[in-house]
């Protein structure tokens, strides 16, 4: 989901057009293309919202309204789609004495869309041409949601809405004051390989910063050093190394249980091949000797007796086995207490590192490696600066030519903004973009340059900051001019606006009622955009007509209906100021007439 002017490219639609000298004349930029993908908002449904007991849209194609008096509601429709595309919930959004709200929003999309692909990597595609989001906020705290019927976080609403609806609000012009704001404005004209390179030119800076900074912590003060060295020399001497400590408590064991193992080995070596009584390889030698004068008489004989030549056959080797084994010299005490002191130290020291035995060797080397580097600091230390003095160097290019890149975007993008000033009906408007570079400023992501939006509404008078010169409906018809001028957007979205049209009025409201117009028809069929306002040159532009409608009985009730061709000019008459006027109804059907 954008905000106004969030995307910075998206306004200037595929077919939106670019404004075209003073009035309200705009011509379609043929370079752009006809058709796009299609990404269209068809229904919303809304219950026990706010105010709104149960409200349902359906919507088409092209450029869309809701009209209604002053706190009628018509902005809710916006804060439910806002819901829906991620916004966070507040429990203070369900209807009094409602357990919950349920919003939905049914989207048709074509295949090749950006949000098809989303949901098709996310495995929540149904179908390649509809997308159902559903949202329900509970009273008592909390929410959830689903895309296409399967349980979504906020996060994927906001992946998937951002591909959907683009939100322009009414009161985000005024973020077009903001020096930060104004240099994204401007950063969306410059190429993006020379925005990437200063943001990855500021990371190996950084980077080579922090290096530098954890080899000085390393270092610490000398006492450090020869404190590594005392324990490099105390791991070196013990020269543990890898699978060592494991076989240690092996041998240690064989060692400490020999006369079990002599006796264990005396009673095989008995049970084998004793004299004075009967033995194993005794008895199988003797069930051999039985079964030989019969083994032709039948053929499972002859296999028993092969088993029992094999039996035999292991027996004599494991007793020669067990007879070597028996002849070994007893060991050495003095081994014992050789792996006993070793196992001894090796304890220690793992408990002095805190680490375990068998990770000694990987620690050894570890800190010879860094007591290596500490001795070399001198030479480390200037290879480290060296690096931080190559990287800034870098940086430094590459931040030059982001603010070359700047300079001659922002002359291109004030010019665009100054003619399209021109027919929001500020044809004697001056706009400048002053890039300030400071060539001895610290590396950032930014790069070298204060980037400011000068404006002037009257001649004669030099451009000033705008939060200081611009009043309310000046600043709505700069942000207006700035979406003529910033370029093509990457993706087909929805476009709801929300009285961006605020403190205009006069011709300029009937050049920002084309504009708009222009955002919703700009691919015949394929586009689409809703605006909530309060400008009757605005509605009478519309294509489909929504009119909302306040009633107070024993609580409040909202009602939202689509207007007929027949019901449209009681509205604009309205919103002129006397619904009941002849001169008003005329005027309203005259203002409907004109933009058919």
């Amino acid at each position: 989901m954008g905000l106004v002017l969030g995307n910075y490219n998206s306004l200037w639609l595929s077919g939106v057009c670019r404004p075209s000298g003073f009035g309200a004349t705009v011509k379609c930029a043929p370079k752009l293309p006809v058709e796009r993908p299609k990404t269209m908002l068809r229904a919303l449904t809304i219950r026990n919202f706010a105010i709104i007991d149960h409200a349902e849209l359906e919507l088409e194609a092209g450029f869309g309204v809701v009209t209604g008096e002053t706190g009628a509601g018509k902005s809710i429709l916006v804060d439910a789609l806002a819901l829906l595309m991620g916004a966070r919930a507040d429990a203070s959004v369900v209807a009094q004495q409602q357990d919950k709200a349920e919003l939905s929003a049914h989207f048709e999309l074509d295949g090749d869309s950006p949000a098809a692909e989303w949901l098709q990597s996310n495995a929540m595609a149904e179908t390649d041409e509809t997308v159902l989001i559903r949202r329900s906020i509970q009273a008592s705290g909390g929410s959830r949601a689903w895309i296409n019927g399967h349980p979504a976080t906020a996060s994927q609403l906001q992946d998937l809405g951002k591909h959907l609806v683009e939100i322009h609000g009414q009161h985000a012009h005024q973020r077009l004051s903001k020096s930060d704001y104004q240099r994204g404005l401007l950063d969306s004209q410059c190429p993006a390989t020379v925005k990437e390179a200063v943001i990855h030119a500021h990371r190996v800076w950084r980077e080579a910063k922090l290096a530098l900074e954890q080899f000085e912590a390393d270092l610490g003060d000398p006492a450090q050093l020869e404190l590594l060295t005392f324990h490099v020399e105390e791991l070196t001497r013990l020269a543990l190394t890898a699978g060592e400590y494991e076989q240690l408590e092996a041998d240690q064991e064989r060692l400490q249980r020999q006369d079990e193992i002599q006796s264990a080995l005396s009673l095989a070596s008995a049970c084998l091949d004793r004299d004075d009584e009967p033995n194993a390889r005794g008895l199988i030698a003797h069930a051999a000797a039985a079964l030989a004068p019969i083994t032709d008489l039948d053929p499972r004989l002859a296999n028993v007796a092969t088993l029992l030549d094999d039996a035999s056959i292991a027996l004599s080797e494991a007793a020669s086995e067990i007879d070597q084994l028996a002849s070994t010299p007893e060991a050495d005490p003095q081994a014992l207490a050789d792996i006993n002191q070793r196992l001894s130290v090796a304890l220690d020291l793992s408990r002095k590192h805190h680490v375990k035995p068998n990770e000694l060797p990987h620690l050894t080397e570890s800190l010879r490696q860094r007591l290596e580097k500490m001795k070399d600091q001198d030479h480390q230390r200037e290879r480290l600066t060296t690096t931080i003095s190559e990287a800034e160097r870098d940086w430094r290019q590459a931040a030059e030519r982001l603010s070359a890149a700047r300079q001659k975007a922002a002359k291109a993008l004030a010019a665009e903004a100054i003619e399209a000033l021109k027919t929001l009906g500020m044809g004697h408007a001056s706009l400048t973009i002053d890039v300030q570079k400071h060539a001895e400023r610290q590396p950032s992501p930014l790069g070298l340059d204060d980037v400011e939006i000068l404006f002037s509404a009257n001649p004669g008078q030099s451009p000033q900051k705008l939060s200081k010169v611009a009043s309310g409906g000046e600043l709505s018809r700069i942000g207006l001019a700035l979406m003529l001028a910033l370029g093509e957007p990457s993706q087909p979205v929805t476009r709801i606006f929300d009285e961006v049209d605020a403190g205009i009025g006069g011709e300029t409201a009937h050049a920002v009622g084309q504009f708009l117009k222009a955002v919703g028809q700009a691919c015949p069929n394929r586009s689409q955009a809703l605006c909530v306002t309060h400008l009757a040159q605005v509605a009478a532009r519309a294509d489909q007509h929504f009119q909302v409608t306040k009633s107070l009985s024993d609580h409040t009730d909202v009602s939202i209906q689509r207007l007929s061709p027949k019901e449209r000019p009681g509205e604009i008459a309205r919103m002129l100021g006397d619904a009941q006027s002849a001169k008003s109804l005329a005027h309203a059907r005259e203002l409907i007439a004109q933009t058919d």
